[in-house]
C-alpha cells in the first residue's frame, strides 16, 4: 500500500487508502471472554461461514481482506427502488411492477424501517447465549395476503437477457443466507415472517443499438424458501471461535488464505522471510523502513531506519532486545 501509493503520487495519481481497499482499524477488536456484547453484521457472519480464519483475523485482530470499490450503479438502483415502494408503502397500494408480476405484496409500514434499512443500524437482536448482537440492514420488508413479513433484496445486474432464476454459484448461496438472515432476525424481535423471500432482479439490457443517455431494466421477481436452522449454530461456532486462543481452519474454498499460503511459498522459496521471530528472545522481529514512506507506518510491523542506505544496514529489527538481522 505504501510503496504503490509512492509510485502513483510520482506519476501525478491520488488515491485514498479507501480506494485501494485498506480498512483503517477504527473499531474495537473482540477480546477473548470479553463480557460486553459483541456487535457483528449479517456480512460479517457470511464471512464466517466462508472462511473461520480470515473472520477471526478480521474481528479479533483487525486485520481484514481487502475489498475493492463499491458499485454505485448497484447502490443507485437500489436508492431509486426504495424511493418508489416508499410511495406505495405511504398508500397502501402494490407497485405497478409487482401486479405486472402478478404478486399482489404490499410494502410493509412500520416506523423502524428507515432503521431498518440504514446501513450500520439494521434490524438488530442481542443473542443472550453467545452475547453476540446481530444485525442487518434490509432493503425492503412486504406483507402477504396472511398478513406475514416478506424479506426483500433487490438485485440488479446487466445481462443479454433477464435473470430468471438464480444458479448453484457461491455467490448465489450467499444470496440465499442473506435472507434467511433476515428472516431471522425478524422472527427473534416477534415478528411473523414468511418462509419464502424474494429477489427483486432488476436486469439492465445491454443489447440496444446506443446507450443514448439511459438503461432499461427487466424486472423480475424470484422466490427463495429461507432455512434458518443453521444461523444460531452458527452464532455458537462463531462465538467459540473468537474465545480459542488458536486461529481456525481456512475455509475450504478462501482465495484469500490460498493467495497468502502460495505467496509465503514462492517469498520463502527466494530466500526472504515473513515476519520472523527473535532467535534470541523470541518476539516478532519488526521490517527495517528506510526513505521517506508516502503514509503513517503500523509501528506493530515497521522500524523507522533514516534516509541512509549503506551495505550492511539491517532488514529487520527485533523490537524486544533491539537486536539486528540480515542486510537491506
Amino acid at each position: 500500500m505504501i510503496f504503490c501509493s509512492q509510485i502513483c503520487r510520482w506519476l501525478g495519481l491520488e488515491f485514498s487508502q479507501q480506494e485501494f481497499g485498506v480498512k483503517m482499524a477504527s473499531r474495537k477488536p473482540y477480546e477473548i471472554g470479553q463480557e460486553a456484547p459483541f456487535a457483528i453484521s449479517r456480512s460479517k457472519i457470511e464471512n464466517y461461514v466462508q472462511c473461520p480464519r480470515c473472520f477471526v483475523l478480521d474481528r479479533r485482530h483487525n486485520v481484514s481482506v481487502p475489498s475493492g470499490p463499491s458499485f454505485t450503479l448497484n447502490t443507485a438502483v437500489d436508492t431509486l427502488l426504495k424511493k418508489e415502494f416508499d410511495r406505495h408503502r405511504e398508500a397502501g397500494t402494490v407497485h405497478p411492477v409487482l401486479k405486472q408480476l402478478g404478486c399482489d405484496l404490499v410494502p410493509f409500514k412500520n416506523e423502524n424501517m428507515d432503521v431498518w434499512r440504514e446501513n450500520f443500524k439494521g434490524v438488530r437482536y442481542l443473542h443472550e447465549d453467545t452475547n453476540l448482537e446481530v444485525f442487518g440492514a434490509v432493503d425492503d420488508l412486504w406483507v402477504n395476503s396472511d398478513g406475514e413479513l416478506v424479506v426483500i433484496d433487490y438485485k440488479s445486474t446487466a445481462k443479454a437477457s433477464p435473470v430468471e432464476e438464480l444458479g448453484t454459484e457461491k455467490w448465489h448461496d450467499a444470496y440465499r443466507r442473506q435472507i434467511e438472515v433476515y428472516q431471522w432476525l425478524l422472527r427473534q424481535l416477534g415478528y411473523r415472517v414468511s418462509n419464502t423471500g424474494y429477489w427483486l432482479y432488476e436486469t439492465a439490457r445491454n443489447g440496444a443499438d446506443e446507450f443514448n443517455q439511459k438503461l432499461d431494466f427487466d424486472a423480475r421477481l424470484i422466490s427463495h424458501e429461507g432455512d434458518t436452522s443453521w444461523v444460531e449454530p452458527t452464532l455458537y461456532e462463531i462465538k467459540r471461535d473468537l474465545d480459542d486462543k488458536e486461529l481456525p481452519w481456512s475455509g475450504a474454498d478462501c482465495g484469500v488464505c490460498k493467495f497468502f499460503d502460495d505467496r509465503a511459498f514462492a517469498t520463502s522459496k527466494l530466500g526472504e522471510e515473513i515476519y520472523p521471530h527473535c532467535f534470541a528472545c523470541g518476539e516478532v522481529k519488526k521490517k527495517a523502513i528506510y526513505g521517506m514512506p508516502a503514509g503513517p507506518l503500523d509501528e506493530d510491523r515497521y522500524e523507522m531506519m533514516g534516509c541512509v542506505i549503506g551495505e550492511s544496514n539491517p532488514a529487520w529489527i527485533c523490537p524486544s532486545c533491539e537486536k539486528n538481522f540480515g542486510v537491506n
